[in-house]
């Protein structure tokens, strides 16, 4: 599973960038330094990279807001050549603090889709807590039942950066209790209660700091779940309970109406039919999923692809325009 998932994150979408559109899809731009594994995938990216990457699609490429996307695509009409849209997923608090700067200077719009029951709180994502039990631990091996019972060795880097891989990916092909139950019984067998003081990156996103953004015209504020749960893996009445409460934490909070979204995880399986009906009646009129790719012109506005820039090594499409 990881070496297909870095294989794919390292296509080469050569000259496809010139007539199709490019959605950059980010989660954290940091300036901390991380310890152990915390941050091993390049879930946060440094600072300065995110800065030369925003100045290069500035000078380079068409640069278009999801707005622009839901009226290009609305209207029929042909994206710009080399078109590109920047967003951000989850809700950390680097992206107000060091990523809103940057693209403030130079004017570059981005959508920001919140998981919003984490906003304002010291909550982790589950998958930052699977991480932080794993880094932290003092255990050199630990049990785990998965599919089977399951033994990890902790005893190296590698090892635990291969653990991790191990439980993230059977906990996101898992129905949430599941996963919960993992999660559960890992903290038992690390000794490890995650936090988000544990690192600087764990830290979330505050209304105040949302609200100051959204007063920007350059960002749009969106919807990502609650909590983060793999929207299709929820039964389905929990499943509407939790959109429909993420956007309206979003619509209290912000005064002002919510019509953009992105699934948790986003991969093909992580949503279905189901889930964007729920979200077309709440007005929702584009989520992104986060399956690698780039779209061509009239790409369902439900279906759209991305690239997760730094992730696991995932390379900058734009790298050949950098000065």
């Amino acid at each position: 599973m990881l070496a297909t998932s870095r294989s794919a994150m390292q296509e080469n979408f050569g000259d496809r960038t010139e007539r199709e559109l490019t959605i950059l899809l980010y989660h954290g731009v940091t300036n901390s330094p991380s310890a152990g594994i915390e941050n091993y995938s390049g879930k946060h990216i440094p600072a300065d990279d995110f800065a030369h990457q925003m100045q290069t699609i500035r000078r380079h490429c068409t640069v278009l807001s999801m707005d622009d996307i839901v009226e290009l695509t609305l209207s029929g009409k042909p994206f710009p050549a080399r078109a590109v849209a920047v967003s951000f997923d989850d809700g950390f608090a680097n992206n107000c603090t060091v990523a809103a700067p940057i693209l403030d200077d130079l004017k570059v719009p981005a959508v920001f889709y919140i998981s919003s029951g984490i906003v304002n709180t010291t909550l982790m994502f589950w998958v930052d807590e699977l991480e932080a039990c794993l880094n932290l631990t003092q255990a050199s091996n630990i049990a785990l039942a998965l599919d089977t019972p399951r033994t990890f060795s902790l005893a190296a880097r590698e090892d635990r950066i291969a653990a991790l891989e191990t439980i993230k990916q059977f906990c996101k092909r898992s129905p949430s209790a599941v996963k919960n139950r993992v999660l559960a019984e890992l903290k038992t067998a690390t000794g490890v209660a995650p936090a988000v003081e544990q690192a600087d990156n764990y830290r979330k996103i505050t209304w105040d700091q949302m609200r100051t953004m959204a007063e920007n015209p350059l960002f749009t504020l969106g919807g990502h779940s609650l909590y983060h749960d793999i929207l299709s893996e929820l039964p389905p009445e929990q499943m509407m309970r939790d959109v429909n409460l993420s956007i309206d934490l979003l619509n209290y909070h912000l005064d002002r109406p919510i019509e953009h979204y992105s699934y948790p995880e986003g991969q093909a399986h992580h949503y279905n039919d189901a889930v964007i009906d729920v979200l077309k009646q709440r007005g929702i009129v584009c989520s992104p999923s986060a399956i690698h790719g780039l779209n061509s012109a009239g790409t369902d506005l439900f279906h759209l692809k991305r690239v997760m820039v730094g992730f696991l090594n995932c390379p900058f499409p734009f790298i050949h325009l950098v000065g």
